[in-house]
C-alpha cells in the first residue's frame, strides 16, 4: 500500500515538474518529463489533461485532442479537458463542437468565469449576440475585478437592450464601484431603474453622479426628467436650466424646460424656451406643434393654425422671441445687387369645380380662384443659405432674409447662433432646397424637377453653375431625375448633409410655394416636355382606363381595396402600381389613359402628363383633403371628380395625413355615373 502512494506521489510530482517546464517553454523536457509521469500511472485522466496541453503548445492540436480524449474517458469530471477540447474546436472553427464542449465544463464547474469568457468569444464569431452578451454577464459576476468600468458599463448597456433590467443595474453599480467618476455610468443606472418604477431611487442615483461630476449636463436633464414624472416642475426647471448652461446646443433641454414651465403656466416663457430648441433644429416637427398649443392657450388662434399645419411662426412671434428688429426680412427686387431674370408673368386661374355626389362641396374645394406669382431667377453675390425639412432660407451678406426666395421661418435661422459651421463653396451655386422639398414624389417634381427647367429656360449657362443644392438625392425616381436633366452626380451637394452654406455667387429659381400653390402651367409644360416623347401613339400596352393602387405604400391605402378593383374591372380597370415603373413609363401609362380613378397621393402627380378631358375621380378620406390634384386638373384641362370615403376606425390615434380610406361601393358606382364613365 505504501509503495502505491509513493509511485502515485513520484507521478504527480513528476506532472507538476512538466507543468513548470511548460510554463518556461521548455516544451521537450515537458513533454518528456510527462510521459514518465504516465509510465507510473496510465490511467490518470489529470495527466493527460497535462500531455493535452503540452502537445497544444507544440502546435500538434490532433496529438493534444486524443489527450483531452483520453483525461476525460479516464476521468469524466475533468472541466479543464472539457474546456480544452473546446478551444482546439474553436481553432478549427468547429463552433457547435466548441460551444458544446464549454457547455460540458461550465456543467461540471459553473464557478470559473474563463469558462464563459471564451464560450463568449466562441459565440461572438457566430454572431449571437444576445449570448454573448450573457455568458460576459456570467464571467463578471464570478470575477468582478478583471473587468474595467468601462467594460461593466458596456455590457449593462447591451444587458440592456436585451431587456435584462437588473442584470444591467448589477453591471451599472459595479462599473460605478470601479470608477466612481463614470458619469454614463450614474445615467444609465438611474433611468434603468426608473423602466422599473423606482423614481425616487433614480433622483437619489442622478443626485449622487451630480454630487461627483457637477458640470455634467445630461445628469443635470435626467433628474429634470425624473422630477418632472413627480410633477415637481419647479424643482425640474432648475435642473433643465442648469442642463441648458452646461450645454447651450441641445434642442431637447429646451423643449423639456418649455413642457415644465408650460406646466407651471408660464406660458410666455414656454414659449421662449421651444423657439430655442428651434433655433438649435429648425425642423423639429413635435417643437411647432408645442408651441401651436402653447398659441391656441393664449387664444392667438391663426398663429397657432399656421404653425401647427404649416409649420410656419408668424412675424410678430418671430420678432418677439427672436430679437428681430428692422427690415430683416427683406425681397429681391428691394435689393440693388440682386439681379432678377423674369421668366413668367404672374397669373391667375379660373378654377373649374370638382364634382362629386353630394349635396355640398367640402370647403377646401370652394376656392373660384387661384393667384399666382410671377416667376424668376434671382442671382446673389456673396450669399448664404440654410436648408432643412422645414425652411430653406437665402441671406445676403448683411444677414437679411430674402423672403420671397425663402421657404419656412428665415427669423430663426438669423437669429441664432447655434448653427452648425457654414461650409464654403467657390463659384456659381443653384440653391433648390425647399420646404418640404426633400423626398415625395410630388414635391420633388414641383419644388426641383420644375425648378430646375426654370434655370434652362433662362438666359443662363447650365455649364457654368458649379454646384447644384438640393434637399437629398435617395430614391430612384430622384437619381432618374437627375440623370435625365444632365446634371452630373459630382455637382450635387445635399443639404441633408450640408445645411448652411455660403457662396461666391447664388443662383435661385423663385419658390411657387411662396404664392400659396406649387403648382403651375409652366411648371406642368416644362414636365411634360421633359418626360414625355413629343410622339406619343395610343397603344393597346397602355391601358385606357387605370386605377392606381397604394397598396405598398404606408398610409393612405384603400382599406377595401379588393373590392374596389374587383368593381373596377367589370368595368375595363386595370390595376398599376406606379412605384414599378420608370418616371418616362407612368407618364406614358397617363398620356394613354382616358380614365384615372386612385385614392389621394403622390402617384396623382403624373396626372400632369394626361391629355385634356381625360376624367380623374380622386378618393379622399374625411380626415385629409388637399387639393392640389384638382388644380393640376384644372391647369391641364381635365375633369376632376372626387369621392370622400367613410368613417371607419374610431381608435385611430395617428395624423390625419396617415389615415386609410374607406370607399363604399354604392357611391363609387353613382359618382362614375355622373362621370359618364359608365
Amino acid at each position: 500500500m505504501s509503495e502505491v502512494f509513493n509511485q502515485e506521489n513520484a507521478a504527480f510530482n513528476l506532472s507538476k515538474t512538466a507543468e513548470i517546464y511548460l510554463s518556461q517553454g521548455k516544451l521537450d523536457a515537458a513533454y518528456a518529463t510527462c510521459l514518465k509521469a504516465l509510465e507510473i500511472l496510465p490511467n490518470c485522466g489529470e495527466i493527460h489533461n497535462t500531455l493535452g496541453n503540452i502537445m497544444q503548445k507544440m502546435g500538434k492540436l490532433e496529438s493534444a485532442k486524443n489527450c483531452y480524449l483520453k483525461a476525460i474517458e479516464e476521468n469524466h469530471n475533468l472541466a479543464e479537458s472539457y474546456a480544452n477540447l473546446g478551444s482546439i474546436s474553436a481553432r478549427q472553427k468547429q463552433w457547435e463542437q466548441a460551444i458544446k464542449y464549454y457547455e460540458k465544463a461550465i456543467s461540471i464547474k459553473p464557478n470559473f468565469a474563463g469558462f464563459y469568457r471564451n464560450l463568449a468569444k466562441i459565440c461572438q464569431c457566430l454572431g449571437k449576440e444576445h449570448l454573448v452578451t450573457e455568458y460576459r454577464y456570467q464571467a463578471l459576476i464570478l470575477e468582478p475585478t478583471l473587468a474595467t468600468a468601462k467594460e461593466s458599463l458596456n455590457l449593462g448597456n447591451k444587458l440592456l437592450e436585451l431587456g435584462k433590467l437588473e442584470e444591467a443595474i448589477a453591471c451599472y453599480n459595479q462599473a460605478i464601484k470601479l470608477d466612481k467618476e463614470l458619469s454614463a455610468a450614474y445615467n444609465k443606472l438611474g433611468n434603468t431603474v426608473i423602466q422599473k418604477g423606482e423614481l425616487d431611487r433614480a433622483i437619489t442615483v442622478y443626485r449622487q453622479g451630480i454630487k461627483i461630476r457637477p458640470n455634467n449636463p445630461r445628469l443635470h436633464f435626467n433628474l429634470g426628467e425624473a422630477l418632472t414624472q413627480k410633477q415637481q416642475y419647479q424643482q425640474a426647471t432648475i435642473f433643465y436650466n442648469r442642463a441648458i448652461e452646461l450645454n447651450p446646443n441641445n434642442h431637447l433641454f429646451y423643449i423639456k424646460l418649455g413642457e415644465a414651465l408650460q406646466k407651471q403656466g408660464l406660458l410666455e416663457e414656454a414659449i421662449a424656451c421651444l423657439i430655442g430648441a428651434l433655433q438649435i433644429k429648425a425642423d423639429h416637427r413635435d417643437t411647432y406643434f408645442k408651441i401651436a398649443e402653447l398659441l391656441e392657450q393664449q387664444k392667438y388662434l391663426s398663429a397657432a393654425v399656421k404653425c401647427k399645419v404649416h409649420k410656419q411662426l408668424s412675424k410678430d412671434i418671430l420678432e418677439k422671441f427672436c430679437k428681430l428688429t428692422g427690415d430683416w426680412e427683406v425681397t429681391s427686387n428691394s435689393i440693388n445687387t440682386i439681379n432678377l431674370i423674369k421668366i413668367h408673368p404672374p397669373n391667375q386661374i379660373d378654377l373649374l369645380p370638382s364634382q362629386n355626389i353630394e349635396k355640398k362641396l367640402h370647403p377646401n374645394f370652394q376656392i373660384k380662384l387661384v393667384e399666382l406669382a410671377e416667376e424668376f431667377i434671382a442671382i446673389v453675390p456673396e450669399a448664404r443659405v440654410w436648408a432643412d425639412q422645414l425652411n430653406s432660407v437665402v441671406i445676403t451678406s448683411d444677414n437679411k432674409v430674402v423672403k420671397d426666395m425663402s421657404s419656412g421661418n428665415g427669423g430663426l435661422i438669423i437669429s441664432s447662433s447655434k448653427l452648425p459651421p457654414v461650409h464654403k463653396l467657390k463659384g456659381t451655386v443653384a440653391f433648390l432646397s425647399v420646404k418640404f422639398g426633400g423626398g415625395g414624389y410630388y414635391h420633388w417634381m414641383f419644388d426641383m424637377v420644375a425648378r430646375i427647367s426654370l434655370l434652362y429656360q433662362s438666359s443662363i449657362d447650365i455649364l457654368s453653375i458649379d454646384k447644384f443644392i438640393v434637399n437629398k438625392i435617395q430614391t430612384r425616381f430622384h437619381q432618374e431625375t437627375i440623370k435625365k436633366l444632365g446634371i452630373p452626380q459630382n455637382k450635387i451637394i445635399e443639404s441633408c448633409n450640408y445645411p448652411h452654406i455660403q457662396t461666391d455667387r447664388l443662383i435661385v429659381p423663385s419658390i411657387p410655394v411662396n404664392s400659396g400653390f406649387r403648382t403651375t402651367k409652366w411648371a406642368c409644360e416644362s414636365l411634360k416636355n421633359i418626360f414625355l416623347s413629343q410622339q406619343i401613339s395610343s397603344s393597346s400596352l397602355y391601358p385606357e382606363r387605370i386605377y392606381i393602387s397604394r397598396s405598398r405604400a404606408l398610409k393612405r391605402r384603400v382599406v377595401n381595396e379588393e373590392a374596389v378593383v374587383n368593381l373596377l374591372e367589370k368595368f375595363g380597370f386595370q390595376t398599376i402600381i406606379l412605384e414599378s415603373f420608370s418616371i418616362e413609363e407612368q407618364a406614358l401609362y397617363l398620356a394613354n389613359a382616358v380614365v384615372v380613378i386612385a385614392p389621394h397621393g403622390a402617384g396623382l402627380t403624373n396626372i400632369l402628363f394626361c391629355n385634356p378631358g381625360t376624367k380623374i375621380i380622386e378618393f379622399f378620406a374625411p380626415e385629409y383633403i388637399l387639393v392640389c390634384y384638382w388644380l393640376i386638373s384644372n391647369i391641364c384641362g381635365l375633369e376632376h371628380y372626387h369621392l370622400i370615403g367613410e368613417q371607419f376606425d374610431d381608435n385611430f390615434s395617428g395624423k390625419p395625413v396617415n389615415k386609410d380610406i374607406c370607399v363604399d361601393l354604392q357611391k363609387l358606382l353613382n359618382l362614375m355615373k355622373l362621370a359618364k364613365i359608365i
